[in-house]
C-alpha cells in the first residue's frame, strides 16, 4: 500500500477510535448523572455552558482556520494569537462576574453566580488549544489530535464523575466542561513538544487579517445559535424542558461535533491542495461529499429511530420529554453534515464568507421557527433546530457553482441518494421499532439496530451499487481499496 493511503488511514483509525470513544464516555457519564441529577441542574449547566461555548468561540476561533490555512507560518503569527487569545479572554472573565449575578437572578437560580466565572476559565485553555490545534493541522499531526482529544475526555468526565458522587450537584456538569478542555490542551500541546507562548505582535496579527474575521464570525454565528436558542427556550418553557433539551443534545450532539470537527480537518488539508483551481477542486470535492453523505446520513437516520428506545435506557425515567427534540437533532443532522462539506471546500479556497452566510441563515430560521411554533409546546425546539439545519444545507446547494465548477443540480444529484436511502431505512426501523413496544428495551435496541444495517445494505445493493461498492472498498483490506484513495503527497 502507497506510504500516503497508509498515513490517511491512520488518520482516519484515529479519529474514529477517538469519536467512538467519546461517544462511550459521554453517554456513559450521562447514563450516571441523569440518575443523580434533575432537569433543572442540566437546564441551569445549558444555561452556563452555552456561554462559555461563545466566549470560547471569541478567543480561538479567530486564529485556528486563518493560522491552519496561511501559505507562511511562523513562530512570530502562534505567539501573537495566543497573546490576543488571552487578552480577549480575561475581558470576558471579568465581564461574566456581573453576568453571572444578572443571569441568577433572571432564572432564580442563584448558584449562577458562581457557576458561569468558574467555567468561564476554561477559555484560556480552548484558546490555548484552538491554537495548538492549527499547527496540528498544518504539520498534519491529525493523530495527535484525536489522542489528545480523547484522553483529555478520559480525564475530564473522571474527575467530574468523582465530584458527582462527592455530592456535587451541578458542579460536577461544570467541571466536566472545564476539566476536558484544560487537559485536552495540556496533552496536544505535550504531544506536539513545541511550546507555544504568547508574545505581542500587531503586524502578524494584521497578516491573519480577512480569514480571521470571517471564520470567527461564522463559528460565532454557529454557537449564537445556540446561545439564543436556549435562552428563548428558557424563557417560553423554563430551566425545566431546556434540560430536556440539554439531555436531547447529550444524545446527539457528540457525535455530530465529533464528525464536524474530524470531517473538517481531513478534508481541508485535502482540498486545499486544489484550492484557485475550481475543476480540479470539483473532481476532489464531489466524491467525498456522496461518500460522506452515504456514512453519515444512515448513521443519524437510524439514531433518530431508534431513539425512542435509546433515550430511556440512557437517561433512565422522567426524561420522556426529551426524545421528541432528540430525533428532530438527529434528522437535521443527517442532512446537514454531508453538505457541510461544500462549505469546508469553499473556505480550502478562502472563501469563508460562504460558511458564514449559511451559519447566519441556519441562525435566523431556528429563531425564527421556534418562536412562531411556540404554541404547539415544547416540540417546537426541535423542529426548529430541524429547519435551521435544512436551510443551511439547501444553501450548500443553491450557492453559485463558479468557485466549484460543481453545478446546483450535481449536488443535489450526490446529496440526494443518501438521503432518500437512509429515509428509507430509518422509516422502516422506526415502523418495527412500534412493533418491538412489548421486548426488553436493549434488545429491542440491539434487533433495530441489526435491522437498520441490513436494511440499508439491501437498499444501497438495488439502487446505489457504485457507493456500496466505494464503501466496502474503504473497509476492506486489499489493493482495491489503496487503489481507490488519493493522498496529496
Amino acid at each position: 500500500m502507497p506510504a500516503g493511503s497508509s498515513r490517511l488511514l491512520g488518520w482516519i483509525g484515529w479519529a474514529g477510535a477517538d469519536a467512538i470513544g467519546r461517544l462511550a464516555l459521554l453517554t456513559g457519564s450521562t447514563i450516571i448523572l441523569s440518575r443523580m441529577l434533575t432537569p433543572h441542574d442540566f437546564g441551569v449547566s445549558a444555561l452556563v455552558l452555552i456561554l462559555v461555548a461563545v466566549a470560547a468561540v471569541c478567543v480561538g476561533a479567530p486564529f485556528e482556520e486563518a493560522l491552519a490555512q496561511r501559505r507562511a507560518l511562523r513562530r512570530a503569527h502562534l505567539g501573537a494569537a495566543l497573546a490576543l487569545s488571552w487578552l480577549v479572554a480575561l475581558g470576558l472573565l471579568l465581564v461574566s462576574i456581573p453576568g453571572g449575578i444578572w443571569l441568577a437572578d433572571l432564572y432564580g437560580a442563584p448558584e449562577m453566580r458562581l457557576l458561569l466565572p468558574v467555567a468561564m476559565l476554561s477559555i484560556f485553555f480552548s484558546g490555548h488549544s484552538d491554537i495548538a490545534t492549527a499547527l496540528a493541522r498544518r504539520l498534519k499531526r491529525f493523530n495527535d489530535v484525536a489522542m489528545a482529544t480523547l484522553v483529555g475526555h478520559v480525564v475530564g468526565i473522571a474527575l467530574s464523575l468523582a465530584i458527582a458522587f462527592a455530592g456535587g450537584g451541578v458542579w460536577a456538569l461544570i467541571a466536566q466542561r472545564l476539566l476536558v478542555v484544560v487537559a485536552r490542551a495540556l496533552i496536544l500541546q505535550w504531544r506536539l513538544g513545541y511550546w507555544i507562548l504568547p508574545r505581542w505582535s500587531r503586524a502578524h496579527l494584521g497578516h491573519l487579517g480577512r480569514f480571521a474575521r470571517i471564520s470567527f464570525l461564522d463559528r460565532l454565528a454557529d454557537n449564537l445559535t445556540y446561545l439564543a436558542f436556549n435562552n428563548v427556550v428558557g424563557l417560553l418553557y423554563g430551566v425545566a424542558v431546556l434540560g430536556y433539551v440539554n439531555m436531547a443534545m447529550r444524545l446527539i450532539e457528540p457525535i455530530r461535533g465529533a464528525i464536524i470537527a474530524t470531517s473538517h480537518n481531513l478534508a481541508f488539508s485535502y482540498f486545499a491542495a486544489a484550492a484557485g483551481q475550481p475543476a480540479r477542486l470539483r473532481d476532489r470535492v464531489e466524491p467525498v461529499v456522496g461518500n460522506a453523505a452515504f456514512v453519515i446520513a444512515p448513521l443519524f437516520v437510524g439514531l433518530a429511530a431508534v431513539t425512542p428506545i435509546l433515550l430511556p435506557i440512557v437517561a433512565g425515567p422522567g426524561w420522556e420529554g426529551a426524545i421528541d427534540i432528540a430525533v428532530c437533532l438527529a434528522v437535521g443532522a443527517a442532512i446537514i453534515l454531508p453538505a457541510r462539506l461544500v462549505y469546508t471546500a469553499l473556505s480550502a479556497s478562502a472563501r469563508p464568507e460562504f460558511s458564514l452566510i449559511g451559519a447566519l441563515a441556519s441562525f435566523g430560521a431556528t429563531l425564527v421557527v421556534l418562536v412562531a411554533a411556540s404554541p404547539l409546546g415544547p416540540i417546537s425546539v426541535g423542529l426548529s433546530r430541524l429547519v435551521g439545519d435544512s436551510v443551511q444545507a439547501a444553501l450548500a446547494i443553491a450557492l453559485p457553482p463558479r468557485h466549484l465548477a460543481w453545478s446546483r443540480l450535481e449536488r443535489f444529484r450526490t446529496l440526494a441518494p443518501a438521503w432518500v436511502i437512509s429515509a428509507a431505512m430509518g422509516l422502516v426501523v422506526a415502523g418495527v421499532g412500534v412493533l418491538e413496544a412489548g421486548l426488553n428495551r436493549p434488545l429491542a435496541l440491539i434487533l433495530s439496530i441489526l435491522l437498520g444495517v441490513i436494511v440499508y445494505v439491501v437498499l444501497l445493493a438495488v439502487f446505489a451499487r457504485p457507493a456500496l461498492r466505494n464503501l466496502l472498498a474503504v473497509v476492506r483490506p486489499g489493493r482495491r481499496r489503496a487503489a481507490t484513495l488519493e493522498v496529496e503527497t
